[in-house]
């Protein structure tokens, strides 16, 4: 049922900013398009997650930082375990993402756009050296409504989806390593955890006064009825799918084979937040240096990934990025592309390694709209 109101919902916001724009701006004045390739709420440069495409290097800094290791729930210790999967401690990597993020049915006037948005895509990283071995992959996908304001304020909402994926070459080494480890025996009950927001709303801000300035705001909230893992993360307020009133929290740890626990009060939802900011220096008529920040800040640190670490009192888990580079003036089907160095300080870019804390640096190529 709710569905169904957040869908009629959506349409009559629709038709109330046509019914808007029509008397001021006039019939003529309107223009259509089907499905523009630049969207109008446009992907961060430095976000780790942007459904941009890319190819990067990268290198980790700090030792403490090396994807070394799986996390699994125990079910004798009802906790979460680290287990290696690789001794050798390499800490050169290639990452890799395909994704795309463009507008779909795009109505303008001369002072406002509309368009709905579908963007999504998958991202992996393999470690460079040995035998470069895949970590795992994530997939994300996310559809929604854009409205551009005077061409200088952008307003998005919709969905957002993550979800996390192990790389099967790594789970064969970590049984290998660890020969008590055994996903396969129901006496042990042991199990991966990982990291899923399935699905999220999402509402997004977009400041840009001009070309070559641009603020953003992203926040993004995990729905009512959502599959969320690992299941310490999931607000009390939260649903199985499919069902009236089942607890997802209690779900989620009896799956991970978890047990006697409680869930949060309501001030945790398990936000998630992100902010950046970005300038550009055009260069002749070849393209533009930029400069790029960005902060995340996500709730679920409070509750430290493990089983009795949550606390009121606990911070927020903070991500910092920045980074710089060239971007070539528009290209073949509305793309640009980007030569980049960015800097990261916060969680290794995949989704199962939430909980660990990596410094890096990754050189490479991306293309977005």
């Amino acid at each position: 049922m709710c569905c169904k109101n957040g869908r009629a919902f959506g349409y009559r916001a629709v038709l109330f900013v046509c019914f808007l724009v029509l008397p001021l701006s006039g019939v003529a004045a309107l223009s259509f398009t089907w499905a523009p390739l630049t969207p109008l709420f446009r992907e961060g440069l430095v976000d780790p997650f942007s459904d941009s495409t890319s190819f990067r290097y990268l290198k980790v800094l700090n030792e403490e930082g090396v994807p070394d290791s799986i996390l699994v729930a125990d079910k004798e210790d009802n906790e979460y375990k680290r287990y290696p999967h690789d001794v050798r401690g390499l800490d050169e990597f290639w990452q890799m993402k395909s994704a795309v993020n463009i507008g779909l049915l795009r109505l303008s006037t001369e002072n406002l756009d509309i368009e709905g948005y579908l963007a999504g895509g998958m991202n992996t990283v393999f470690q460079r050296k040995g035998g470069i071995d895949c970590l795992g992959f994530d997939g994300m996908y996310g559809a929604g409504v854009s409205l551009r304001i005077a061409g200088t304020v952008v307003l998005s909402a919709g969905f957002h989806h993550f979800s996390g994926h192990w790389g099967d070459e790594i789970i064969t080494n970590a049984m290998e390593i660890n020969p008590t480890l055994d996903f396969y025996s129901p006496a042990k009950n042991e199990h991966l955890a990982e990291y899923t927001r399935g699905n999220s709303w999402m509402a997004r801000l977009s400041i840009e006064p001009t070309a070559r300035q641009r603020l953003y705001f992203i926040a993004e909230l995990p729905m009512k009825r959502a599959w969320l893992r690992p299941g310490i993360h999931v607000p009390s307020y939260v649903l199985k799918p499919g069902t009236g009133d089942v607890d997802q929290f209690q779900n989620m740890t009896g799956q991970e084979g978890l047990s006697g626990l409680t869930g949060y009060g309501e001030d945790y939802k398990a936000w998630r937040f992100q902010g950046g900011f970005e300038i550009r220096k055009p260069v002749a008529t070849v393209g533009s240096l930029f400069f790029a920040t960005e902060v995340q800040a996500h709730q679920d640190g409070k509750t430290l990934h493990q089983v009795g670490g949550y606390d009121a009192s606990n911070p927020w888990e903070f991500e910092y990025t920045i980074g710089a580079g060239f971007e070539f003036n528009q290209g073949p089907m509305d793309r640009k592309f980007r030569l980049e160095v960015n800097y990261h300080d916060g969680r290794f870019p995949l989704l199962n390694y939430f909980f660990q804390r990596s410094k890096y640096i990754v050189v490479g190529l991306a293309i977005s709209g």
